[in-house]
């Protein structure tokens, strides 16, 4: 049982720093590069979130500014379905194991979400 538990946190966290450090700039490749504690991995991860939560929220006004009539609504409504969605999943992927490695875990999982969004939203209104 623990080892089977030890196996899954090692796969998410692999999946995770990968997913994220894929798509996301390279302060963050370099802030987890040198991050040697939870700590500071949740640090990177915090910083990196504020990014990409600014460039969601841009997307999202931009977004919704280009819908009209019943669109706009609905995009509203997705966005904060959205919202309800990830923090529940994000909770849910950083609760697995009990330890320490869930908080990255979980924190990973936010940048991710928040990222894919933000790409989500920018390719609803185009260049």
């Amino acid at each position: 049982m623990n080892r089977r538990i030890v196996a899954l946190s090692a796969l998410l966290l692999a999946l995770s720093g990968t997913a994220t450090a894929a798509g996301s700039s390279p302060a963050l490749q370099q802030c987890l590069d040198a991050a040697n504690t939870t700590a500071a991995m949740l640090g990177c991860n915090a910083q990196e979130t504020k990014v990409q939560d600014k460039r969601l929220n841009t997307a999202y006004k931009t977004a919704l500014q280009a819908q009209q009539g019943p669109r706009r609504q609905q995009l509203l409504d997705v966005q904060r379905l959205w919202i309800k969605y990830r923090d529940a999943n994000c909770a849910f992927a950083g609760s697995a194991t009990g330890g320490s490695i869930d908080q990255v875990n979980g924190s990973g999982c936010v940048l991710d979400m928040t990222q894919t969004r933000a790409e989500e939203l920018e390719n609803l209104v185009g260049p």
